[in-house]
């Protein structure tokens, strides 16, 4: 069994795709988002800016497949959004 545990961690490397999606959101949300942040802790609402600003840039559904509008993007580009 810990022969086979070291194929499972490969499951989860990002490939060049997913780290370019990593660095884009990084930047959608330094530039985007991260400006509102306390402002929307502090009031404790619904961060309209940074759906706006996923909606803007095509990350709000990646998750939705591409039939249904969405990008079809795997989990671990999901979890990286």
């Amino acid at each position: 069994m810990a022969g086979s545990a070291g194929a499972d961690f490969d499951l989860f490397r990002t490939t060049e795709e997913h780290d370019m999606l990593r660095e884009a959101v990084r930047s959608l949300a330094e530039a985007k988002i991260a400006p509102f942040a306390a402002e929307v802790d502090e009031q404790g609402r619904f961060p309209h800016e940074a759906l706006e600003a996923l909606q803007g840039s095509d990350l709000h559904a990646v998750h939705v497949p591409e039939e249904y509008g969405g990008a079809g993007a795997d989990a671990l580009a999901t979890v990286i959004v």
